[in-house]
């Protein structure tokens, strides 16, 4: 009974993670370029009482 990998079916499955992770990266590379900074708590609770200024809310 088989148990374990051959030293080939590693490196051909490394192989094909480089190949997929070099053709991948250089979109997620530009992606995080253009990825906008998540506001804070206080920001979207400003924000909110602009959009919505009946509502109160208190902290």
């Amino acid at each position: 009974m088989k148990q374990g990998f051959t030293l080939a079916e590693v490196l051909i499955t490394l192989g094909i993670i480089g190949v997929v992770a070099a053709l991948t990266a250089p979109a997620l590379v530009q992606n995080a370029g253009n990825a906008k900074v998540v506001p804070t708590l206080e920001n979207a609770h400003e924000q909110m009482l602009y959009v919505m200024p009946q509502s109160l809310i208190a902290f």
